[in-house]
């Protein structure tokens, strides 16, 4: 693996080793196989390799004898996957919104995946992709594993019964239509120009309701998982959180404060406390993420100006040039020389 090989997040696997003890095989043995522990793919923090990811769900799909291993993995699992996506889609007011959001996000979770989602006509569409360097049943994998989520996540947030959706996907499949129409309530057709998921444009627009009890806990699942783990360190917690809001777009003291259900001077005064200032939290994690992304030639620059949580690109440069003394173009050349060099 080279240092900037495209990562998942672990949570991706939620559910996997009982699923696949469930369908008759062993599921810590087949994460040995891959040097992995249950343990690792419980931490939040943790992150694997993308392609580690798809050859073991290929893998325990190929040991169960299920061709659907990724669907049945996709149902097990909801958007407390993703961790703060929740939090994005409940600031968000309206769902289309919160699936351009969740776009601007998705590089948080893995940067080899894209989803992208606009109005076309009478449709809206969600097209959601993987690395290109995955092929075969991994990719397919993958992606039905993915629109099993999304899907779901969308009849959430619309309240629809997705009945009259349409998915597309772009692979061909050893499983029936019927199976398919089964696992996402709606019609599927295969080998089409891209991995896409239709849904009536009527729907753009329906505002989100932030009343919504499952949208509420699975954002504050993701709160409290993080205020367990640091329950006496309040800077880490805070820290946590910038971390995970910065690409929403709302990361501010307010925003933070809300999510640790603490007034905002109050958690301004805890933080003075400490020697600590919100701001300066903000522009430390901002640096180390800006070195974490600038590797990944595959994401342009614009992109990692909203996932730091910038609305312009002339932000991101003043930045760097203050954290670095150099313009992001130019210190996105300097990374990838060096990491070249490091490879050969």
């Amino acid at each position: 693996m080279t240092k900037h090989d495209l990562y998942v997040r672990a949570r991706a696997l939620t559910g996997f080793v009982p699923l696949v003890t469930q369908l008759g095989g062993d599921g810590r043995a087949l994460l040995a196989r891959h040097d992995l522990t249950p343990e690792q793919i419980e931490d939040e923090d943790f992150s694997l390799p993308q392609r580690l990811y798809a050859e073991l769900v290929n893998d325990a799909a190929v040991l169960t004898g299920k061709a659907d291993f990724g669907i049945r993995l996709g149902g097990r699992q909801s958007l407390a996957i993703m961790g703060p996506a929740a939090l994005v889609a409940l600031y968000a007011q309206t769902v289309g919104e919160a699936l351009q959001q969740l776009g601007r996000y998705m590089p948080y979770h893995s940067p080899g995946v894209t989803l992208s989602a606009w109005v076309e006509g009478e449709h809206a569409v969600v097209e959601l992709n993987h690395d290109a360097g995955i092929q075969g049943p991994e990719r397919r994998h993958l992606t039905e594993l993915a629109f099993s989520v999304s899907s779901s996540f969308l009849r959430l947030i619309t309240r629809a019964s997705g009945k009259d959706w349409q998915i597309e996907f772009a692979h061909e499949s050893p499983l029936s239509l019927a199976r398919y129409r089964r696992a996402y309530g709606c019609k599927v057709t295969l080998g089409q120009a891209s991995n896409r998921l239709l849904f009536p444009a009527s729907l753009w627009q329906v505002p989100i309701d932030s009343a919504n009890s499952e949208l509420q806990s699975a954002a504050e699942r993701s709160v409290r998982n993080l205020i367990q783990r640091h329950p006496l360190d309040l800077g880490r917690q805070v820290s946590s959180l910038v971390a995970r809001s910065l690409a929403s777009g709302n990361c501010t003291l307010p925003v933070i404060a809300e999510q640790l259900q603490m007034p905002v001077h109050t958690l301004k005064r805890r933080l003075g406390a400490l020697d600590l200032r919100f701001e300066d939290i903000v522009d430390r994690l901002r640096r180390e993420r800006v070195l974490e992304l600038l590797p990944h030639a595959q994401l342009p620059l614009t992109e990692v100006t909203f996932l730091l949580g910038y609305t312009d690109s002339s932000s991101l440069t003043r930045a760097c040039r203050r954290w670095f003394g150099q313009a992001p173009a130019t210190l996105r050349a300097q990374q990838l020389t060096a990491a070249r060099r490091a490879a050969d």
